[in-house]
């Protein structure tokens, strides 16, 4: 089976994983397989990220995102009409859509090598690994119910990578496709987080932002941000929110960097149901703020 090139995370030294994992000749860091999962997170990394995991599963539990069906996760995008979450599946239904017809086919002459970037579940992962791409799934997560250990459900292959995507364990130039998946806006700094997918990339590739909000003014998107923390600390009690990242994108900052980087960008909208865009419109009137796009940004 076809596993990536790795380096260490702290050192930036190359090195083989095993089937009990790796350790790195250069610092003498152990890094474990454990249940089908490759752990490349660092003492210091596990400790910094605790508190927003923790928030983070409370929400979605409360939330509706965590279950423990396996066919749930193998319909993924796909969900029951009454599913808590449907509207937000729906979208992701659509991206998914754009990102076969616009990302897949200038790349895809044979089977070729995804980085998914905060797969979260794997659903991503599982549905690109089902049509013979080689695909590692990245996320911080590693519970079975909306991480990576979700990725048993799923009778393709997929390489499951616990990792911070701005300390990718990765050697550079391995990938045709890197997809930051619904997850940009939970970086601290967009911009260095696309620099290191970038590098990621083999040459002629393409990078993908994928159902992260987005806005044309800052100030729209600041506002968003501040009114979801609200949100949270009433609706789930919380009396100190954990924010782990901007919480948005504008297009502007994104495009900045694609020129930075020399590549052409563009922005597919996904514009999801009549009935969820007339709130959204309804939304906008009412907070006096553009409300967030969703859809892939791409850039070659």
């Amino acid at each position: 089976m076809w596993r990536p090139l790795f380096r260490c995370p702290r050192c930036q030294r190359a090195m083989a994983a095993g089937q009990s994992g790796a350790t790195c000749e250069g610092c003498g860091v152990v890094f474990e397989e454990r249940a089908g999962i490759l752990r490349f997170m660092t003492a210091d990394r596990i400790a910094e990220g605790e508190p927003f995991q923790r928030q983070y599963q409370i929400v979605r539990e409360r939330d509706g995102y965590r279950t423990g069906t396996p066919e749930y996760y193998r319909m993924l995008p796909i969900v029951p009409r009454g599913d808590p979450r449907a509207e937000e599946w729906r979208i992701r239904r659509e991206s998914y859509a754009h990102l076969q017809q616009h990302v897949l086919p200038a790349v895809w002459q044979e089977p070729i090598r995804i980085l998914d970037l905060g797969a979260g579940n794997g659903w991503l992962s599982h549905r690109l690994a089902a049509f013979g791409h080689q695909v590692v799934a990245v996320d911080l997560l590693d519970d079975e119910l909306d991480g990576l250990g979700a990725c048993r459900h799923y009778p393709v292959t997929v390489i499951p990578v616990q990792a911070d995507f701005d300390a990718l364990p990765l050697q550079p130039a391995q990938f045709d496709v890197v997809v930051l998946n619904g997850a940009l806006h939970y970086a601290p700094d967009p911009a260095a987080t696309l620099r290191s997918g970038t590098r990621a990339l083999a040459k002629g590739g393409t990078l993908v932002v994928m159902d992260s909000p987005m806005f044309r003014r800052e100030r729209d998107g600041q506002a968003m941000v501040e009114r979801q923390l609200r949100a949270i600390a009433m609706r789930h009690n919380l009396p100190d929110v954990v924010r782990p990242g901007v919480g948005f994108l504008t297009y502007d900052a994104l495009d900045r960097v694609a020129r930075e980087l020399g590549l052409s960008s563009t922005f597919i909208p996904s514009k999801g149901p009549a009935a969820w865009r007339w709130r959204r419109r309804a939304s906008w009137l009412r907070l006096r703020r553009a409300p967030a796009a969703f859809g892939v940004w791409m850039a070659r």
